[in-house]
């Protein structure tokens, strides 16, 4: 398995974590399918998203998979 760098910045920080192995097509390619194929309540699972802002560059938002991210909040919250 090819481990990405929120894996690596996981492991490094000495968090816990599981990681599990899914088949996706990618035209269903969403946190919540994700959250039924390892069933677990989506809740539980998490989509890390980015963003780039006009002023301050990248950003990322982790948030549950049955969720939206607000991106007015996550402006105000950036700068």
């Amino acid at each position: 398995m090819t481990k990405t760098n929120a894996l690596r910045m996981i492991e490094q920080a000495g968090i816990a974590h599981e990681v599990r192995k899914y088949e996706l097509a990618m035209e269903d390619f969403t946190a919540e399918r994700v959250a039924d194929l390892v069933a677990m309540p989506p809740d539980q699972v998490y989509k890390t998203l980015v963003a780039v802002g006009d002023r301050n560059g990248p950003c990322f938002a982790v948030i549950p998979a049955n969720t939206e991210l607000d991106l007015k909040a996550l402006a105000v919250a950036h700068g």
